[in-house]
């Protein structure tokens, strides 16, 4: 699909993938590629041959190239039943384009996908470069960089709701569903205490790799968190991570002791990288609900911050 930027590239953000009211039927994986092609309908490369399905028709009639001159911005990423799916993309800040092309496997229906970026400049035109747009999520889009952040080399990351799908690289997350069909497939659901509740089964096992001359147990432990200060601008609000942190021999779960999912914690995590450091490349925000928990995997570096927001 064209990206509607009338006529200019645009530098891509991220995409949400709605399967709403797919709750059977829904494609289990999607990937997304991009271009940046003057013609309305870009082509295509040899191993990629538009299905007799695909939408609009007129990509039947793309022309063929020797070379794929498509870039993969999302790599195959696992979706669910009748749920909205946010991802950042590994373009993110990189490169322009003007058109998509959503595949997913091996079939099934989507209700919309939404991508969001922003319009690259052109002469005379004064919008921030990376200013995206509100993109209808609990995050908040980061401003501008300012010449003191920039010589701090500071990183601009955007905080997407929590979504199990999203969250599967670093960990898991821990929640119920007000309609079970929405659930991950992968989640075995039955009737507990003499059918008054719903009883999600192991949505995240115990992992312990310590030596076992240590003498490391498993227990439960309660923080109490002032929230972080964040600064507003204008629709914009944003905050400084300073550190990230890792358990390199259990994983750890956090469970906020709330119910109301209107408050949000964030959520910041990054892969172990080559020289036993953060992966900044794999740097990823999400913003949590108050019904939502999470498990980090083992070495998954991270830091969650409680919000005012």
């Amino acid at each position: 699909m064209k990206l509607p930027t009338r006529g200019a590239a645009g530098h891509l953000s991220h995409v949400v993938i709605d399967t709403a009211d797919f709750k059977g039927n829904f494609p289990q994986y999607c990937e997304l590629h991009a271009i940046n092609s003057d013609s309305d309908i870009p082509p295509h490369p040899m191993s990629y041959s538009p299905p007799s399905t695909c939408y609009p028709s007129s990509e039947k009639e793309a022309l063929n190239t020797k070379e794929d001159e498509w870039t993969l911005v999302l790599p195959q990423a696992q979706l669910g039943p009748h749920r909205e799916h946010y991802f950042q993309l590994e373009s993110a800040g990189k490169g322009a384009f003007t058109h998509v092309r959503v595949t997913i496997f091996p079939d099934g229906g989507a209700k919309r996908v939404r991508v969001f970026g922003s319009k690259v400049l052109t002469l005379g035109e004064e919008t921030p470069l990376h200013g995206f747009e509100h993109a209808d999520t609990i995050d908040q889009i980061l401003g501008d960089v300012t010449p003191e952040e920039n010589n701090r080399c500071l990183r601009k990351v955007l905080a997407l709701p929590l979504t199990p799908e999203a969250f599967a690289p670093f960990g898991q997350v821990i929640q119920s569903y007000a309609d079970i069909t929405s659930a991950p497939r992968a989640v075995k659901i039955t009737q507990a205490n003499f059918g008054t509740a719903s009883k999600y089964h192991k949505l995240s096992l115990l992992k312990s790799s310590y030596p076992g001359d240590m003498g490391a147990t498993t227990g439960i432990s309660v923080y109490r968190c002032q929230p972080v200060e964040v600064v507003k601008n204008g629709t914009r609000r944003e905050l400084i991570l300073n550190a990230l942190e890792r358990h390199p021999f259990t994983n750890q779960s956090f469970l906020p002791m709330g119910q109301d999912k209107d408050n949000v914690y964030l959520v910041v995590v990054a892969k172990n990288g080559l020289d036993d450091r953060p992966d900044i490349g794999t740097l990823r925000a999400f913003a949590a609900r108050g019904d939502q928990g999470i498990v980090y995997n083992t070495g998954i570096w991270r830091k969650q911050h409680p919000t005012n927001l």
